[in-house]
């Protein structure tokens, strides 16, 4: 095609004839690709749906309301529109139940809750291993726990179908492990709220991914104060006079499932404050010039210092503005 071009443009010498010529070459040539494109393709082999059908029919002849249920089921539903070995089935976790159709022995089939965690965890993740929340399961505190799939969730006797949890929310799950997080349903602040209509607002799986995540406790974020910023946008900053604590680390002042205090604080706030300002303890030298006695000053040095967080003020060195 290039030495037709140099050709023509040789004979024709002038512009306007090359690009004329160039046009039609390049007509030409998507005919072409049109041509090849129409041709038939044949189809590839793909897994039948009626095997699985076939296999649900086979395994209901003994477990017909398990068989029913799964059907209905986040994962029964897969055999509707995945094809193959996407689709799954009886199969997928049981293993071939050729032998045990013949036989009618249990010992002949694979049972997953008789499994070990590690051997649980892999069948499960053969197929959710590339989901983006459980990417990092292995290595995880719960992983290293051996903790199985099946200790949280349910594949034929969920609570709920949502994420076929074994409980009927996720925090009576996790509370069932972590009890001593119960109480903080019942203190004066806690961050596990609910709304009027007793609806979860925040859960445990709004700060932390029970499947491994990327920082410690199995955080969501990368750090603590990653995590606190996503609700707490107001205090990332920056800011002109910055309150060392606060940039290092939020769980320096605060609890994050609950307190007896205001604020989800450790403590009283001048406890928490007392606890850097220590020389501060037996005066406090104020405005007025009058020294008084800091306990005097409502208990709370927030009254005066109210920008604890930061502050842009130019005259807020001592976050009072």
């Amino acid at each position: 095609m290039a030495r037709a071009l140099l050709w023509w443009r040789s004979i024709v010498g002038d512009r306007a004839g090359f690009l004329f010529f160039s046009a039609l070459v390049f007509c030409l040539a998507v005919a072409d690709a049109g041509k090849s494109v129409a041709q038939p393709i044949q189809a590839q082999p793909q897994g039948k749906p009626s095997d699985y059908q076939t296999t649900w029919e086979k395994c209901s002849q003994c477990h017909e309301e398990t068989v029913k249920h799964f059907a209905q089921d986040i994962h029964g539903r897969t055999a509707r529109f995945l094809s193959g070995t996407r689709a799954t089935n009886c199969e997928a976790c049981h293993g071939d139940p050729a032998k045990h159709l013949e036989t009618g022995e249990a010992k002949d089939i694979i049972n997953p809750p008789k499994l070990t965690a590690a051997a649980i965890n892999e069948t499960c993740l053969s197929c959710h291993a590339r989901e983006q929340r459980r990417m990092l399961w292995h290595g995880s505190q719960h992983d290293s726990s051996k903790i199985s799939c099946l200790t949280c969730h349910s594949a034929h006797h969920p609570k709920t179908s949502e994420k076929l949890l074994v409980k009927q929310t996720e925090e009576e799950l996790c509370l069932s492990c972590h009890t001593e997080k119960r109480k903080v349903f019942y203190q004066r602040s806690t961050h596990l709220f609910r709304s009027e209509h007793w609806n979860v607002k925040v859960g445990c799986t709004s700060c932390h991914n029970p499947h491994g995540g990327e920082a410690g406790r199995m955080l969501v974020a990368r750090s603590v104060n990653d995590l606190c910023y996503s609700c707490h946008a107001e205090k990332r900053g920056p800011f002109l006079w910055e309150h060392a604590p606060v940039r290092e680390n939020c769980l320096n002042c605060h609890s994050p499932h609950g307190t007896s205090n205001a604020k989800l604080l450790t403590a009283r706030v001048h406890l928490i404050c007392q606890q850097c300002h220590i020389h501060m303890l037996p005066r406090h030298q104020t405005v007025a010039g009058k020294p008084l006695d800091i306990w005097y000053i409502n208990r709370g040095c927030a009254n005066c210092h109210p920008q604890i967080h930061g502050s842009n003020h130019p005259s807020g060195r001592t976050f009072t503005r």
